[in-house]
């Protein structure tokens, strides 16, 4: 080409391509010699395709854009009217509002690798003070190393049309040390001062990969919220892919959302999707996750699940192989159960499942939670002989090394990708990697599933966050399974209380208890009693609104360190006030102050979202109140009982020589509500907080008589 033989070098760039057709330099030195030749049009065709395969060369997209800058800018067509959108609005839209979005837009580029380059633009017209402060800061997330941004526009346009182009830039780390997290991503926040009640707000920016490759092979996904708490007028989200990738995606439900296909120049797709009009969302308390609250729009180039099964194992299989100090640290575990199994006078083999708490148990007490999500690590976990050996790892990490060790003894497990209850459910397809924020570990045969991050919690005690979870079980020989961990049973999560108390005539109580705390609630209290010169103050804080007033004289817990025993605690207190007077005698509440499920779980008259009410559970009370010499209990209320689909209650009183007992039950088993349901649900609480709340009369036995 240097010697004018263009037509020769062609051919052999042509040659080169069908070799690799993979390698970007071919069409590159192609595109460039028959630019110094004048062949713009051919010499643009083939920096595209360079770019395509390289979306890395700044070098490169910079001469692009020097010869060709409408190809380069592929949101231009796009692009919204921050002008036209403001003429437009309907000024009954901004009754009440703090902000209305005027226009979101989402540009996507995928280039064949599945790199992708993304234009976001986003107009705002801001009415109150605290629809400034919402909007007065804009944070873009990237990965230096391997993106790019570029600010492409902000203005502030003023109520008389001014316009005021001035913001500034801050950057920090994305990484959480508050939670041992850490991240090779960056947070650019652009700030304007200058925006006011009244200002108008357009913001555009460009985020390109710019990375030598993609880490997730030639994947893309996207998953994109389009509802939020503010009203939008409009919404766009277009998605440009080569014709050649096939995008699969979900039906987001949002009635009036429009959807276009079109083929464009070059061997490319359009997918473009646009609503209007969209209210804002409402927060509730203990609503549903994002997912489950807005409609979304969720994209992936996977068709399958087992597909991305498929890709994940081989991106982890040679992380999981056991290293001899991993085969080792196992053989030591087995070694202290039969050790164990020996000193109760038990065989020293058969008990599998011991053998199983015994390596859950190392993973969450041996390792602590750091995560160095640096690069490929924010998907594929160091080599379980790293982790094992530097004693810290995140979810993933010690997933690894749970699954290794279990190996290593031949007990058969499995690396789970797991999408944690905050966010919401999610439809089965598409199959994505998108979903995912958390990985645990599977035991088949035992239909067991292992969290190593849960720092206090035994085998049998999921988390709440995992419990009812989307997950994909990643089998490494055969297909992955999309599925959801089972919800946990009532009695699983059981709390045991009897408490024995002596009742003085001032009003005044000794009382001596004892727990057993099962299941999901067993890790808040080793929690909470982890270090034993703060119990007394533990416990007071946590039974001060039963028992106002209260002073703690003792408090004493099983072994915390025995993640896999129920949590037993004893304990004695003093109450100053149990009773107040009544005529010659007292009343009192049997149950103390209550802490009303109403107000607990059901606070609002109504709900527009389903309440989540997190795990089932199953608390029994066994109440013994010694009374005053000569003392007795007035007319006791009937036994109550009440069953309905949420739950049920079960209490009961009786009058015992010198005593009274009070027996409960309290049981709740759905995990959530549903809107038409909650009406009853609530009623079935008030129900609840009536029957504990009941005042009985004790006194003289000539004179006691019942209080309700």
């Amino acid at each position: 080409a240097g010697a004018g033989r263009l037509p020769e070098a062609v051919a052999a760039w042509d040659a080169a391509e069908r070799l690799s057709p993979e390698d970007p330099e071919p069409p590159e030195q192609r595109g460039r010699a028959r630019l110094q030749a004048g062949e713009a049009r051919l010499a643009v065709a083939d920096l595209q395709r360079a770019l395509e395969l390289k979306p890395q060369n700044p070098a490169l997209k910079e001469l692009l854009h020097a010869v060709s800058p409408e190809r380069e800018r592929f949101e231009r067509p796009y692009l919204y009217d921050a002008a036209a959108l403001a003429r437009a609005l309907d000024p009954a839209r901004t009754r009440g509002e703090d902000a209305v979005v005027l226009g979101e837009l989402t540009v996507t580029r995928v280039y064949p690798s599945g790199l992708s380059s993304t234009y976001h633009q986003l107009i705002v017209k801001v009415l109150t003070r605290r629809g400034v402060e919402a909007f007065r800061r804009q944070s873009i997330g990237y990965e230096p190393d391997r993106q790019e941004v570029k600010v492409d526009r902000v203005r502030v346009v003023k109520p008389d049309g001014a316009p005021v182009e001035t913001w500034q830039e801050s950057e920090r780390s994305a990484s959480e040390p508050w939670y041992r997290l850490y991240y090779d991503t960056r947070v650019r926040t652009l700030t304007f001062p200058a925006l006011e009640p009244g200002d108008l707000l357009e913001l555009g920016y460009r985020l390109d990969d710019v990375a030598g490759e993609n880490l997730l092979s030639d994947y893309f996904g996207d998953l994109v919220y389009l509802r939020d708490g503010f009203p939008k007028a409009r919404l766009d989200y277009v998605l440009i892919t080569p014709s050649s990738r096939s995008i699969h995606l979900n039906d987001p439900g949002l009635p009036g959302l429009a959807r276009a296909e079109r083929s464009l120049p070059g061997g490319l797709s359009e997918l473009r999707f646009t609503a209007r009009d969209l209210p804002r969302i409402e927060p509730e308390p203990e609503m549903p996750g994002p997912s489950e609250a807005a409609p979304f729009l969720h994209v992936s180039t996977y068709a399958s699940w087992e597909e991305v099964g498929r890709f994940y194992w081989g991106l982890v299989r040679d992380q999981l192989r056991p290293t001899e100090e991993v085969r080792a640290t196992a053989r030591r575990i087995e070694a202290e159960v039969k050790r164990r199994r020996r000193a109760r006078g038990l065989p020293e083999a058969g008990d599998e499942r011991a053998v199983i708490e015994a390596v859950h148990d190392f993973v969450v007490t041996s390792t602590r939670y750091v995560g160095l999500e640096f690069g490929i690590h924010g998907f594929k976990p160091y080599r379980v002989g790293q982790v094992l050996s530097r004693r810290f790892g995140d979810c993933k990490d010690k997933a690894s090394l749970t699954h290794a060790l279990l190996e290593s003894l031949g007990i058969d497990s499995r690396l789970v990708l797991l999408r944690m209850n905050r966010l919401g459910h999610v439809p089965a397809a598409p199959a994505s990697l998108s979903v995912f924020n958390h990985a645990i570990s599977y035991v088949p045969r035992y239909d067991l599933w292992l969290d190593g991050t849960a720092s206090w919690s035994g085998s049998r005690e999921l988390p709440a966050e995992d419990r009812g979870a989307d997950v994909l079980v990643v089998n490494p020989d055969g297909p992955s399974r999309f599925g959801r961990i089972p919800e946990a049973r009532p009695e699983e999560n059981r709390t045991v209380l009897s408490l024995e108390a002596d009742l003085r005539p001032d009003g005044g109580a000794v009382l001596a208890g004892d727990a057993t705390v099962g299941g999901g609630r067993a890790p808040e209290y080793r929690r909470a009693y982890g270090a034993e010169g703060d119990r007394k103050a533990s416990f007071e804080q946590a039974w001060s609104r039963t028992f106002p007033g209260l002073a703690v004289r003792q408090v004493s817990l099983s072994d915390l360190s025995r993640l896999d025993e129920d949590v037993a605690m004893r304990f004695a207190i003093e109450v100053p006030h149990l009773a107040r007077a009544e005529g010659d005698g007292l009343s009192f509440r049997p149950f103390g102050e209550p802490s009303p499920y109403t107000e607990t779980y059901a606070a609002l008259s109504s709900r527009q979202y389903p309440l989540v009410l997190g795990e089932p559970f199953e608390n029994v009370f066994h109440y013994r109140y010694r009374l005053p010499p000569g003392w007795s209990a007035g007319v006791l209320p009937p036994p109550s009982r009440l069953e309905t689909p949420f739950g049920s209650l079960e209490v009961s009183w009786r009058s015992e020589a010198g005593a009274l007992r009070v027996d409960g039950r309290v049981v709740f088993r759905a995990t959530r509500v549903a809107p038409s349901e909650y009406p009853a649900f609530r009623e079935f609480t008030a129900a609840v907080d009536r029957v504990l709340s009941r005042r009985v009369r004790v006194g003289p036995a000539a004179t006691a008589q019942v209080t309700r």
